[in-house]
């Protein structure tokens, strides 16, 4: 709510081109971010042991940091020539935030997977509202003195960075007469655990750029000013969708993970109910944008922000679509389908990226380009919705001792 009550301040204190050059480097962190763990945060609610947990979250976060310290070191040698490529020189300059936010991005992951493992779920409630203080107070700020791109950047990160230091007391809780974690047992855990780098790293890679990837298009396709309506959209819709939506989807992983440990008989009608919960909201939420948005976004924000409500009433069913199927897509990862999930994540990304690219190719306007993609990534979490009720339903066919031994929840995020 604080996001959305905030928007209309921030867009009349950046520009469409100001939100344009953010939306690239916002994706840049973001994709940097969803592997910079290695995407052993995954596994942190998985072990029986609590020391193995805690592990994983002291092996995920070295990881983190290493990769921002690559990423600085990229930065460094490439950075004006990523700025070039998309023409935007304003890029170079705020380039250097994108390795640290995506770090700190990865860390928050980390710790709160730890925070659902022990089901603190007031602790993520409060992280939740420390983010977006952070990060609204950071950006009010650096737009009042004129920072323009970069200030919101700052505020990006800035609110991942606090969020993440709200967690840090979970770390706290280790089993009694628990020794620290040594090099040596780090290496014995990673290679225990040597799947999720190596299929859920590009799994969540893909997943990321499925959804993020359009930006980058948009801006190299067609401009800064295109890339900052679009940009703008996915926020406001990205924040109702939030509000409820990764709420649920951190309890439907919770659950679900248990149910297919001590019961995966009844995993069905646990995801049937969800389904029938998140529905309501979405056909509700989605029609309302679709019959309200561009009106809404022009009285809101300004007129110059009038293209975004277009874009918004194009993406209604996307929304919809999304607020169902992303808390519902961790059900083939909890059920150890990870190849499945992979393909499922790569099919969209072809998908959605083949929607903006062949509009722009055939010389078609930005608005049909959007039209496309919201279409298609629909169809995309449609199809997840199928594959995920059909994995569980076979679950239910097999034995006991024929489900999956490791159930490795995946982390609740927007997929």
């Amino acid at each position: 709510m604080l996001l959305l009550l905030s928007a209309p301040v921030l867009a009349r204190l950046y520009s469409p081109a100001d939100f344009g050059v953010f939306a690239v480097l916002a994706t840049l962190a973001a994709a940097v971010g969803a592997v910079a763990a290695g995407r052993f945060e995954l596994a942190v609610p998985l072990p029986e042991r609590d020391r193995e947990a805690h592990d994983l979250v002291a092996l995920g976060l070295v990881v983190a940091l290493g990769t921002a310290l690559a990423g600085t070191v990229l930065v460094a040698l490439a950075g004006e020539r990523i700025a070039t490529l998309f023409d935007q020189p304003a890029l170079a300059s705020w380039l250097w935030l994108v390795p640290w936010t995506a770090a700190a991005m990865a860390i928050l992951q980390v710790l709160n997977q730890l925070a659902i493992r022990y089901r603190r779920y007031a602790a993520i409630g409060r992280r939740n509202l420390l983010q977006t203080c952070a990060t609204l107070l950071a950006q009010f700020g650096a737009g009042a003195v004129g920072l323009r791109a970069g200030g919101l950047m700052l505020g990006l990160g800035a609110g991942q960075a606090v969020a993440a230091l709200s967690l840090l007391p979970g770390l706290r809780r280790r089993v009694a007469g628990e020794e620290r974690a040594t090099p040596r047992r780090l290496w014995q855990t990673a290679a225990r655990h040597r799947r999720f780098p190596l299929l859920l790293a590009p799994s969540g890679l893909l997943n990321v750029l499925g959804l993020q990837l359009p930006v980058l298009l948009f801006a190299y396709y067609y401009g800064a000013d295109v890339a900052g309506w679009f940009g703008f959209t996915q926020r406001m819709l990205a924040a109702p969708a939030a509000l409820l939506g990764l709420a649920v989807a951190q309890v439907y992983l919770a659950e679900l993970s248990r149910v297919a440990r001590t019961d995966a008989a009844r995993a069905v009608a646990v995801f049937l109910r969800a389904s029938r919960q998140l529905a309501m909201v979405a056909a509700v939420g989605g029609l309302v944008v679709a019959l309200s948005a561009p009106a809404a976004f022009a009285l809101a924000f300004g007129p110059k922000w009038a293209t975004s409500g277009a874009y918004a009433r194009a993406l209604a069913l996307f929304l919809a679509a999304q607020f169902v199927g992303s808390p519902l897509s961790q059900s083939l990862v909890v059920f150890g389908r990870h190849g499945l999930q992979l393909t499922w994540d790569a099919g969209r990304m072809l998908l959605t990226t083949a929607a903006v690219v062949v509009p722009s190719l055939v010389g078609a306007p930005a608005l049909t380009a959007v039209w496309a993609f919201g279409i298609s990534a629909a169809a995309a979490y449609g199809a997840s919705w199928v594959l995920s009720l059909h994995i569980l339903r076979r679950a239910t066919r097999l034995p006991p001792e024929s489900v999956p031994e490791t159930v490795a929840p995946e982390v609740a995020e927007q997929r």
